[in-house]
């Protein structure tokens, strides 16, 4: 079976089509709030007698670029920011998820109602490529308590740059900036 030139050309755009995976998420230049699109996370409303005996206040810095060469070449990343509940047994409550630019502004809030992260669960926060405001100082900072004694979350971000002719990618984790302990 003999096929014209021009399908040919065309056969390697058609399979590398068909090869990629859909996810069901639409690609945007915006950030998601986590529980819009991970349908194992679930926000909740606090009762007014809880009382958060531990949480903590976790700097986590991500970068929508870097520099390379000199400061007017740069690479554009596309950021996956994980908060890992690291308790096997109790939740924890997710009640801010704030990103900041380099310039130190909010850009956004992503956690307008308490997220309740259950015991090894993870929630995602992905800062997509087109998503430029933030810089490469940008940073989120993340709000959690808990009710009882837990191990506290382990914060990181995964960077990464895919192409054709190259693929960068580095991770940062977060520290902790604040604790609170026996607050109400």
């Amino acid at each position: 079976m003999r096929f014209p030139l021009k399908q040919l050309m065309l056969l390697p755009l058609i399979i590398g089509l068909s090869a990629c995976e859909h996810t069901g998420i639409e690609p945007s230049g915006k950030i998601q709030s986590p529980e819009v699109w991970q349908s194992h996370l679930k926000t909740t409303t606090l009762a007014s007698d809880f009382h958060a005996i531990v949480g903590q206040t976790i700097y986590v810095p991500i970068y929508s670029h870097i520099y390379h060469e000199d400061p007017s070449k740069m690479t554009l990343l596309t950021g996956t920011m994980s908060i890992r509940n690291t308790d096997p047994k109790n939740a924890i409550y997710l009640i801010s998820i704030a990103y900041h630019g380099t310039d130190g502004k909010l850009l956004d809030e992503l956690c307008k109602q308490p997220i309740i992260l259950e015991p090894m669960a993870t929630a995602d926060i992905v800062v997509p490529r087109r998503h430029t405001e933030g810089g490469s100082g940008a940073n989120f900072l993340v709000k959690w308590v808990a009710d009882k004694e837990v191990s506290p979350p382990l914060t990181e971000a995964v960077m990464i740059s895919a192409g054709a002719s190259r693929n960068l990618s580095f991770v940062s984790r977060g520290i902790v900036t604040e604790s609170i302990a026996g607050v109400k």
